[in-house]
């Protein structure tokens, strides 16, 4: 699904980019999700943080936990 559409960037970008280790600046600055209307920066940021633990070592029962490298 199309998450920007100024950009034309999809959520499946934004979660490989956050997969990889991105930080939420770098996955901006490379794809350009939400510099221009800003409509989906919320959006973006969200994804971003739920694409990953927030931490290397994820809580119990942490829904992201699969995702730890």
């Amino acid at each position: 699904m199309i998450v920007c559409s100024c950009r034309a960037v999809s959520d499946r970008e934004l979660r490989m980019a956050a997969e990889a280790g991105r930080s939420l600046p770098d996955i901006v600055r490379v794809t350009g999700a939400g510099t221009d209307c800003g409509c989906c920066t919320e959006t973006v940021e969200r994804i971003v943080s739920t694409a990953r633990p927030c931490r290397p070592a994820p809580c119990t029962g942490c829904p992201n936990a699969g995702l730890a490298a």
